[in-house]
Formats: C-alpha cells, structure tokens, sequence
C-alpha cells in the first residue's frame, strides 16, 4: 500500500504545496482541540469532585448533633439540602461503627437509591456516577461517615458541545487556511515551474537559447539569473563547437578537391599535399580545442543536475514550513481584541501561546538555517560552472604567444575541467608532483593535450568494471625536460596497436574520430616536446608521457624572438622511447622511481 509521500510524488507543484499545507495544519489544529477538549474533560472531573467534597464536609457539620443526640429524621432533614443539587442522586449518612444512620434518595434517581456499605475515604467514578465517602469527626473523636453518589451525565454533554464547537473551527480555519495556501503559495511554485519547464524543453531540444523568467530578487532569482548565465556560456561554446566543426568539414572537402585537381603535376601534387598537411594539422588542432569545450559542456551538465536536485530540497522545506502553524496563533490572538492580556494570563490556550512560540521561533529559525546551507550548496554548484567556463574563457583567449607556464597549474586546470567526469565514474585522481621549473611555452596547446589524456585514462578505467580506479598524475624534471605522465589502471593497449594510437583516425572507442592523441602528439612536436605511450598489453594500464623542454622563462621574456634553444635538448636526449612494449610497472601511490616515497607527492584528489 502507497504511504502519503509515495502519493503526493507524482501530484502537481501547486496542488501538492497547497496539499501539506492543509495537512499540516488541520493536524495541527485536531491535535490543539483534542488537547483542549482533554483538559476541560479532566479538569470538570476535577471540579465535581471537589464540589462533592464540600457539600460532604458541609453535610458532616450540620448531622454532628444528630449522630450525638441519636436523631436520624433531623438528619434525613440536612441530607435533603441535596435536592437543590440535581446531579445528586442519593446520599447516606453512617455512625462511627458503620451502620446506616440516615438515606435520601434524589428525584433524578429513576431506579431509585440503595446506600451501599460504609467504606475508607476516597472517591471513585463507576460508568455515568461519582461515589463518595467522606468522614468525619467531633471533637477530635470519630463521629461517622457521609456518602454521595453524583450523576455524571453532564460531562457527556460538555464534551458533545466541546466537539462540536472544535468541529466548527477546524472547518472554519481550514477554510481559511486553504485559501491563504492556494495564494501564498504561487510565490514559491510558480517560479520552481517555470525554471523545471525550462530546463525540460532545453533538455529534450537542446535549445540553449531558451531563457528562464525572472519573477523576483530573492534566492529564486538568483539562481534563475545564474542558471541564465549557464545557458549563455553553453550556448557560446556550442555555436563555437558547430563552426569548429563545420569549418573543419569545409576545408578538408576543399582540400581534397584542390589535391584531386592538381594531382596530374607532381611538383603541383607534392606542394599541394605539403599545404593540405598544414591545414590538417590546424583542423586536428580545431579537434582537440573542440573536444575541450565538448568536455566543459559536459561537467556543467552534471553539475546542473546537483542544482536541481538542491531545487528540490528547498521545495520539501518550504511545503513543511509551519508559518501557517503562527498565523492561526496571531488569529487566535486578534480575536481576544481588549482580553488579549486576561487571555494569556488566565486561559488555559493562552498559557500555552508563550511556550508555543518558543518552540515556533526554534523551529523557523532552523528552517532558515537549513535553508541558507542548501543555498550555500546552490552557490557553490554555481561558482563551481563559472570556475570551468572561465579556465576555458582564459584558455581560450591566447593562441600562438609563448608564456611563462607552470606545468603543475595546467595540469590542475585539465583536472578541473574533467572533475565531474572523474566522480561520477569513482576514478582517483593520485598526484606525484616534483619541483620543476616554469615553462616558456603556450599554455593552451599544453592544456589540450592534457585535457584529452586525463579523458582517455578515464574511459580506460571505466570500461574495466573495476572498483579501485586511479588516475596517477606525475610531473618531473628529468634530462632538460619537463615529463608529464598520466598513468591509468585501466584496459590497457594491445601490443599491434601502440604505434597505431597517434595516427589520424585511428580509434578504439565506437563513438570516437580519431582526433584526440593525433592532434596531441602534433601540438607536443610544435612545442619542442614528444608524446610517448607505454603499455604492458590489455588490462595491464597504460602510460602517456608529454615531455616539453625546460627554458629560463626569464630569458625568453628578453628575447622573445630566439627560438626555444632547449627544444633540441628534450628531443635528442638519448633515452629508452616508449613506442613498444614497456616493462616498467605504474608506481604506488606516493612512491618514486627510486621506491621511496616524496613527501611532495600526490595529496589525494
């Protein structure tokens, strides 16, 4: 069987707002008025009994002397002053050793009344009747006792009155209750709507030149203005990935017509195919720049969806809010007008009010608190997109120019870029860094190449099922060289295929072109550097090492027009290439070549 929320899951914003809202307060108010009810039940009982006391205590003064002169018409006579009592059914006066001294039996005793034998002192109330014992002494000596049985029917009465008034104003302030609900509430569903309308039709056309309506300055109008700035951001990058690709398209459509033309002179044919070269190497570069800005849209997609889901934390809040819970005591309140002060004072309700209000402060201001914390998250969901799309804005403002560059920075930055992707496929990032010094090179071809490293070590580590997947990132300084690794445990490289991975095209993935490693491996050539790859065959992990050469980046801002002198250094350095078959294993993590461990090395990610 469905409980309530299974229930309200698939029921419209508006109707499920106004839905618990009624819920909450008509529960509310039941429980107030069974409460109330109670207390009058018990405090009446209360009354009764002691009402009873005094007439018995009355009673017992006024039948002294008749117990003392042995005179039971005189006091049949002081047991009849009952009669003014018309819940009083009987009532039996007893000498001190127990025996029956005097009866009266009350006109409203329709099976008329049978004085039980006299008993200890106490009260006790059998089905619709009070009985009472109650003795009493004469000078400090036992002198008898006095028994009154009361009729209780009353007390049903009050209650069915009690009932019925608490009927009417539970009616009465749900009425009220459902209209304040069905017109405050469109303040807080109407905006929710309209920003999951829009984040459905931009999901289901991937139109992101749809913008959500701003309706006010508050929490909802912040993240409605972010969630615009998103689209804005996804947007640009997408026409730029489009023309990206439909430029690359073109020209290589209008190469290969030029190459066809021309092919019948080999001079023409061979400076042909040298300028087609060139082209090819800036479309693959195009590819690469295009896959980054495809890796950036992708994070901030996943990131949309921990605002979303925050978006529906702050809905179940405010559904559960209780202020309706204070604006039926302020009601309550208005209503005693001048006897507000004799009503807090003296009513049972309004005794209640202050304690109330107490624990209703509390439980507001915890609202509040979990509130602004899921706002908090909101905004950092928020800053953390504008942190991806401005790496990728500053990335993508330089091209060509040679700057002082910190590898280790970059390499963060690539991480940044592909941070969601690693968490939502549990891969650990391991961080080995060494000192090494900064690089004059550019920044963006080094960001490119990294970016689709980190994502092809990734997929290798998704697509082996294993739970312990790790991304181990090393940078050293080694020969004249800076060496970037990023080493995976994951399906590792075929032995036929490891001089095929750099080749244009060439691909394992069923949704992949081939771009990726052939633009890396030709950006790492034009920065001075190689892209190697080493691989102990499949399952085994593999490793991609970028090496760039080390040049003063001082001396290149003095004379920025030399070419980089140390280029050769890192190329012709005699070392063992990884284009075969390598035998070396991928370190643990925090462990050196040399099998000690760096205290540099690798906080985890």
């Amino acid at each position: 069987m469905k409980t309530l929320t299974q229930r309200l899951a698939d029921v419209p914003l508006k109707r499920k707002v106004t839905i618990i809202s009624m819920l909450s307060s008509g529960v509310a108010l039941l429980l107030a008025c069974t409460a109330f009810v109670t207390y009058e039940l018990v405090t009446f009982k209360d009354a009764l009994v002691a009402d009873m006391y005094s007439h018995g205590a009355l009673i017992a003064h006024n039948s002294a002397a008749a117990l003392l002169f042995d005179d039971p018409v005189s006091a049949e006579r002081t047991l009849e002053s009952f009669s003014t009592q018309p819940q009083v059914l009987g009532a039996a006066l007893y000498d001190r050793s127990g025996k029956l001294f005097a009866a009266y039996a009350g006109a409203t005793a329709e099976d008329g009344f049978d004085a039980p034998s006299a008993a200890a002192d106490g009260h006790r109330f059998e089905g619709n009747r009070l009985k009472l014992f109650h003795s009493f002494d004469v000078a400090g000596e036992p002198a008898g006792t006095v028994y009154i049985e009361a009729d209780i029917e009353s007390v049903r009465e009050r209650l069915a009155r009690y009932g019925l008034i608490g009927l009417l104003v539970l009616l009465l302030a749900s009425g009220v209750a459902f209209l304040l609900s069905t017109r405050l509430q469109r303040t807080i569903s109407e905006p929710i709507s309209a920003l999951a309308a829009i984040v459905h039709d931009v999901r289901a056309s991937q139109d992101y030149s749809l913008r959500a309506t701003k309706l006010g300055n508050d929490e909802l109008g912040e993240l409605i203005d972010g969630f615009n700035a998103m689209l804005h951001q996804i947007e640009s990058q997408a026409r730029a990935l489009r023309q990206a690709r439909h430029t690359l398209e073109r020209r290589v459509v209008e190469r290969t017509e030029l190459l066809e033309r021309e092919i019948a002179g080999r001079e023409s044919a061979q400076a042909q195919l040298h300028r087609t070269h060139d082209e090819l190497v800036r479309a693959s570069r195009q590819a690469g720049m295009a896959e980054v800005a495809t890796n950036v849209l992708h994070n901030v997609g996943n990131v949309l969806n921990s605002v979303n889901v925050a978006v529906g934390v702050l809905t179940e809040q405010i559904k559960h809010s209780r202020l309706t819970n204070l604006q039926k005591v302020a009601a309550l309140c208005q209503d005693q007008g001048d006897r507000l002060g004799d009503f807090l004072a003296s009513d049972p309700r309004g005794k209640r009010i202050p304690a109330y209000m107490v624990q209703l402060a509390e439980h507001l201001l915890a609202e509040r608190t979990a509130a602004l914390a899921e706002l908090d998250s909101l905004r950092g969901n928020v800053e953390h997109i504008k942190g991806i799309v401005t790496v990728q804005q500053n990335y993508a403002k330089v091209g060509g120019v040679n700057e002082p560059t910190s590898v280790v920075d970059v390499l963060e930055d690539a991480v940044q870029m592909t941070n969601a992707s690693l968490h939502r496929h549990d891969v650990e990032v391991v961080r080995d860094y060494a000192d090494v010094p900064a690089l004059d090179t550019e920044k963006h071809k080094v960001l490119q190449i990294l970016v689709n490293l980190i994502r092809n070590a990734k997929d290798a580590c998704a697509a082996t099922g294993r739970e312990d997947k790790q991304i181990t990132l090393r940078v050293r300084d080694e020969g004249g060289c800076v060496r970037v690794s990023v080493i995976d445990n994951g399906i590792g490289i075929a032995p036929e295929n490891l001089t095929r991975v750099f080749a244009h095209g060439f691909t394992t993935k069923k949704d992949g072109h081939g771009f990726g490693l052939h633009s890396g491996a030709l950006a790492a050539r034009e920065l001075g550097g190689a892209l190697t790859l080493a691989s102990e065959g499949p399952n085994r992990g593999a490793t991609f090492t970028l090496e760039l050469p080390i040049r003063d980046a001082l001396a290149a801002n003095d004379d920025s027009s030399s070419p980089p002198s140390m280029a050769a250094t890192c190329a012709d350095e005699p070392r063992q290439r990884s284009s075969g078959m390598s035998r070396e294993r991928p370190f643990a993590r925090g462990e050196t070549s040399s099998g000690t461990v760096n205290p540099q090395v690798a906080r985890q990610y």
